[in-house]
């Protein structure tokens, strides 16, 4: 079963039966079933760009850690054999909610105007530096560009950790 189809049948179904499947060496839950299995497990839910969709993955070594947790839960799952793709799951919540889901680092950037104009301010400052000026000397240049670097992690730190 594809992504898309594992997708619609949840959607059709009202998330009474959803579904991890392996993807590589991740398995993977999808939209509903994400957030049921970040709300038993503690892994956060991320949000895909491309399409509206929200996928939480984890690796095959933790495939019987998670499935202990969906159990102590009270969330049942179809028996797991060596080699098999897909399990199907029902239970837990799988009410869409931002506080599970991961934020990526553009994401986290410009959660302001402020601060992406601050970065653009940075940008420029960085973009003004006239590498042809033959009066500028070398100490001088690489002074001004680690000042940039300075205040651009700065800023950055600042905006990530609030």
């Amino acid at each position: 079963m594809t992504e898309q189809e594992i997708c619609d049948r949840q959607r059709e179904n009202g998330n009474s039966e959803m579904y991890l499947r392996l993807s590589g060496t991740f398995w993977r839950a999808y939209d509903g079933g994400a957030f049921a299995l970040a709300r038993v497990t503690g892994y956060q839910v991320k949000r895909l760009k491309t399409i509206d969709r929200y996928q939480l993955g984890f690796s095959k070594a933790t495939l019987e850690k998670v499935l202990e947790k969906m159990r102590a839960a009270g969330m049942e799952h179809s028996e797991y054999e060596e080699g098999q793709t897909l399990i199907t799951f029902s239970g837990g919540d799988p009410a869409p909610d931002e506080r599970l889901v991961t934020l990526d680092s553009t994401e986290r950037l410009v959660d302001t105007g402020a601060d992406y104009h601050e970065l653009c301010s940075l940008r420029k400052e960085l973009l003004d530096i006239n590498l042809a000026d033959s009066q500028l000397t070398f100490p001088e240049l690489l002074g001004k560009v680690r000042n940039l670097q300075i205040r651009c992690l700065s800023h950055l730190l600042a905006v990530t950790s609030t």
